[in-house]
C-alpha cells in the first residue's frame, strides 16, 4: 500500500465497529476518499480531536489501488475553524457546506478548485455577516465547477441571449426559459428578475466581495428555493443539514 500525503478537509465521519470511524475528506490532491482511523474513539487515541468534522489538516494515509476504503496514518490539524464552531447557526452552516461537497462530487474526481473553494468558504464563514447568502454563492461556485452550472443568461433550451424581464427557472432544463420556451417545462418557478442577476453575480464574484452585496428577503428566498430545488434534482439527495437550518429558524 502507498503512502500518500495531501492537504484534506473532513466532510464526513461515522462510527465503525466499537473503536473506529469511517472519515471522508475533501483533498487538494485526490478529491473525496474514504478511509478508515483505527482506534480513534478510544480515549487516548493519538488522533485526538484532529478528525472533527470540518477540520482541516494534512492527511497521511495508506493507499489501496482500486478500493474505496483507505487507512489513516496521520492527520496533522492545520486549521479547525474555531470560529465556526464556536456559533451554533455557523456550525450548522459549515456542515451543510461539507455536505454539499459530499453529496455533489462523485469519488476520485480530482479538482484542486473545489477544494480551495470550501477552505475559503470556511474562512469567510468566520467573518461574514450575510451566512445564507455565503451559501448561495458556495452552491453557485459549486456547481460551476462541477459541471452542473445553471444557465443564467441564455435560455436553457434555445440559447438565445435571455432578455426577458419575467425570469422563469427550470430544474429539469438547468436554467432560465424565455417566454417562447417556458411552455417546455409546467413545473418551472418564476422568480424576481434581482433575483436572477444576483445569481449571475455570485456565480463569478470572489467570496471576499460578498460583503459588498446586498439581498433582500425577496432575494433570499427565491434564490434559496431556486438552488435547493435545482440542487435535489441533480443529487436526489435530501440534504440533512439544509433540514436542520430549516428547523433552527423556525
Amino acid at each position: 500500500m502507498p503512502v500518500q500525503k495531501t492537504q484534506a478537509i473532513v466532510i464526513r465521519s461515522f462510527p465503525l465497529g466499537e473503536f473506529d470511524k469511517i472519515i471522508t475528506f475533501y483533498t487538494a490532491d485526490f478529491g473525496k476518499i474514504r478511509a478508515v482511523a483505527r482506534r480513534v474513539r478510544r480515549p487516548k487515541s493519538r488522533f485526538g480531536g484532529s478528525l472533527e468534522l470540518l477540520n482541516h489538516g494534512a492527511l497521511v494515509f495508506f493507499e489501496r489501488p482500486n478500493k474505496d476504503l483507505h487507512t489513516i496514518n496521520d492527520f496533522d490539524l492545520i486549521d479547525a475553524f474555531d470560529g465556526i464552531k464556536a456559533d451554533f447557526e455557523r456550525t450548522a452552516y459549515g456542515c451543510y457546506l461539507a455536505e454539499l461537497v459530499d453529496a455533489i462530487e462523485p469519488g476520485h474526481a480530482v479538482d484542486r478548485s473545489v477544494f480551495r473553494l470550501l477552505r475559503r468558504a470556511f474562512g469567510m464563514l468566520t467573518q461574514i455577516d450575510d451566512i445564507a447568502l455565503l451559501s448561495r454563492a458556495f452552491e453557485l461556485q459549486l456547481l460551476g465547477l462541477t459541471g452542473y452550472a445553471p444557465q443564467l443568461s441564455h435560455c436553457s433550451v434555445c440559447t438565445n441571449v435571455f432578455r426577458e424581464s419575467t425570469v422563469n427557472f427550470s430544474f429539469r432544463f438547468g436554467g432560465v426559459l424565455c417566454t417562447n420556451c417556458v411552455d417546455r417545462d409546467a413545473r418551472a418557478i418564476s422568480i424576481a428578475r434581482g433575483s436572477c442577476e444576483l445569481m449571475k453575480q455570485l456565480q463569478k464574484s470572489d467570496l471576499s466581495y460578498l460583503p459588498r452585496f446586498r439581498a433582500s428577503e425577496l432575494n433570499h428566498r427565491e434564490i434559496k428555493f431556486a438552488l435547493s430545488n435545482f440542487i435535489f434534482y441533480h443529487t436526489e439527495r435530501a440534504l440533512k443539514s439544509l433540514e436542520f437550518i430549516e428547523n433552527i429558524k423556525l
